[in-house]
Order: C-alpha cells, then sequence, then structure tokens
C-alpha cells in the first residue's frame, strides 16, 4: 500500500506552524518566548496546523481504511491500529511532563512548567484520551495532547463519519463538503479567537468530515487533470485567508491543497517527495507530542544561563528546534517505531485485517 509522500511532508510543515506559533507568538510571562525583532501574521496564525492535521487525517483514514461498496469496516482492527499509531509516543510524553511538574513542585519549587491546573482528575482523562471530549476548554497536562485525545473521538465514530460521506456523487459530496464549511464558520464565529479554540471537538468534527468527503471526491475523480492549477489556487487562497484572518477560508484551501497535492503531478509535490521531508514527516507526529517537553527545559535552562539568554532569538529557536527534533526522532525510534509494531502483533493479528481499499485507492500512513 503506497505512502502519499508529498502528503507526508506536509505534515512536518504542519507540526513546524504549531511550534511557530508556540515559539513567535507572546502569550504572557509563562513559557518561552523568542523575540525576532518583529511580530508576523503567519507566525500567529500557527494554530491552524492543527486544523490542516484534522482535515488531512480524515482524507488520509478514510482513503485508507474506509470499505469499498459490499465490504464491512473491521473496526475493531481499525481501532487497534490506531491505538498502535498515536498512544505509545502519547502516553510517553505525557508521563514525562507528569515527572516534569512533579519535580518543578515538589524539588524546584518553580513554575517554569506552565501555569495550567494540573490536577489528578485531569490527569487520569488525558491518560485515557478523553480530555478533548466535549465542544471545547483547558486542555490540561500536555495541553498538545488535546488534539490527540479529539482524534481519537474521530477514530471511535470513524464508522459514522464512512457511513455519512455520500459515494461517487459529486454533487452530493460537494453539498456536504460546503455544510461542513458553514459548521466550521459557526465555531470561528461563536469564537473569541476564531478558531484558535482547544480542549474540545468543535475544530475536529467539522474538518474530519471535510477531510473524508476529499477521499470521496477523489474516487469519484480517479483521472483528475486540473491538480496543477488547483494546488496554485489552494495556496493562494491559504495565504489570503490567513492575512485576512479568516480561518474557515484556510480550512477550505487546505483541503483543495491536500486534494491536489494527492495526484502528485506537480513540482510542488516532487519538492515534497525529497527522502529528507518525508523523513521528517513520518516523524511529525513525535515532533507535535513531543514539542513542550524541549520547550520548556528550554526555559528552565535560560533563566539559569544569562548567556544563553542574551542570545539572539533565532538563534535561540533554531537550537530549540533542533533539540526538538533530536527528541522527536528519538521518540519515533525507541518508542513510536517498536510500540507499533508490537501492539500491531499482539493485539491485531488475532483479528481479520483490515480489508484494503481497492489498490488504485491505495495511501499511506496517517
Amino acid at each position: 500500500m503506497r505512502q502519499f509522500k508529498p502528503l507526508t511532508s506536509l505534515r512536518l510543515l504542519l507540526a513546524v506552524w504549531v511550534l511557530c506559533r508556540h515559539w513567535f507568538h507572546r502569550y504572557g510571562a509563562d513559557g518561552v518566548y523568542f523575540d525576532l525583532g518583529f511580530t508576523s501574521t503567519f507566525f500567529d496564525h500557527g494554530y491552524l496546523g492543527v486544523d490542516g492535521f484534522f482535515v488531512l487525517s480524515g482524507f488520509i483514514l478514510a482513503y485508507h481504511y474506509a470499505p469499498s461498496p459490499g465490504e464491512r469496516l473491521d473496526w475493531r482492527a481499525f481501532i487497534v491500529a490506531r491505538i498502535a499509531r498515536i498512544y505509545p509516543a502519547y502516553v510517553t510524553c505525557l508521563l514525562v511532563f507528569a515527572a516534569a511538574v512533579m519535580l518543578r513542585d515538589v524539588v524546584l519549587h518553580t513554575n517554569v512548567v506552565g501555569t495550567a491546573d494540573y490536577t489528578a482528575s485531569k490527569f487520569v482523562s488525558g491518560l485515557l484520551l478523553l480530555s478533548a471530549w466535549r465542544y471545547a476548554g483547558a486542555a490540561g497536562w500536555n495541553d498538545v495532547g488535546w488534539s490527540v485525545s479529539a482524534e481519537w473521538f474521530a477514530y471511535v465514530c470513524f464508522p459514522l463519519f464512512v457511513l455519512a460521506a455520500p459515494r461517487m456523487n459529486k454533487a452530493r459530496i460537494l453539498l456536504m463538503a460546503g455544510c461542513a464549511l458553514a459548521m466550521l464558520a459557526m465555531v470561528e464565529a461563536t469564537s473569541p479567537e476564531h478558531l484558535s479554540l482547544s480542549g474540545g471537538v468543535a475544530r475536529l468534527l467539522p474538518e474530519f468530515m471535510l477531510g473524508v468527503l476529499l477521499c470521496r471526491l477523489r474516487e469519484a475523480m480517479p483521472d483528475y487533470d486540473g491538480c496543477v492549477l488547483g494546488a496554485v489556487i489552494s495556496l493562494l487562497v491559504c495565504a489570503i485567508a490567513v492575512w485576512l484572518a479568516v480561518d474557515t477560508l484556510f480550512v477550505a484551501g487546505a483541503a483543495g491543497l491536500i486534494f491536489s497535492l494527492s495526484y502528485e503531478k506537480d513540482a510542488l509535490t516532487r519538492v515534497l517527495s525529497m527522502g529528507a521531508l518525508v523523513f521528517l514527516g513520518e516523524v511529525s507526529y513525535c515532533v507535535y507530542i513531543v514539542q513542550r517537553i524541549p520547550q520548556y527545559l528550554f526555559a528552565f535552562v535560560r533563566t539559569r544561563l544569562p548567556d544563553l539568554a542574551a542570545m539572539p532569538g533565532w538563534l535561540q529557536a533554531t537550537l530549540l528546534l533542533l533539540l526538538t527534533l533530536g527528541a522527536a526522532i528519538l521518540l519515533h525510534f525507541l518508542v513510536e517505531k517498536p510500540m507499533r509494531s508490537w501492539v500491531n502483533r499482539r493485539f491485531g493479528a488475532r483479528h481479520r485485517q483490515i480489508a484494503p481499499v481497492a489498490a488504485s485507492h491505495a495511501a499511506g500512513r496517517s
């Protein structure tokens, strides 16, 4: 089953964009902030990387796992495969983060590692991947993990998403896609900060559904010849949306970009198919989920090393990026890959393998 290399690399770009939001957007006195001497709308909108992830996830999972007509989805095997994919790295980072909080509060008596209300109940809900099973709210422990909890909600409800998405009817597919974007626009209109709200499934539901619908649209258009122009227009829409601060419009542009890149026919797909980018794209989940640990460690060290704090902001950010990538690669090879293989061997082999889509509809990993 072949991999969509451009979409794998796109995951890396989305993850790095989230890092830009966390590093270059001034939240207050807590955490880490790198002063580059200027502000950027692009950096401030880095939270939209999560929205891109949600759409991309819906597309890839539907493309990879949705059963063909007349077949049934082995939901239990699907869930085992998704647990193997997300949980080992997730729980490792959650436990390391919790240990850091204990070290902060019990031993060092400092407040370097964030200011969230870390309670036992929030830790348990995070451990069970239930912390984001609501409209929106405080993110809790290892706050970036809320989006993984939201993804888990989509996995549990995956058969419903697949059932609701029409097949081979472009008009109905586009109509439902419009409805999904309308729902997202309502979320944005009622949010105090556009789509930057976290801790819930408000953003996930319409965006994941949009991704599933993209998969259906691609099935209905296997030989689409407008992907090159589509990619250019989609990038332009994304740029205009960020400039105008209309997040729903960005999601529409991102959906078009994902759809166009899936055909792998233009120059951009060749760039995004470069081996180094694809590898880092495979590590991107670890980049995303581990980011807070090196970030808070860097902030802690910076308070004790004046020479580090005196370095230019761009140099500090570069050092933290290297630290984050190193931690992510270690997490990928020491935890994510071996534990994924072990869980699939231990629990997935007992069940019938999920029937893949036809070879022409094969896709890469999510």
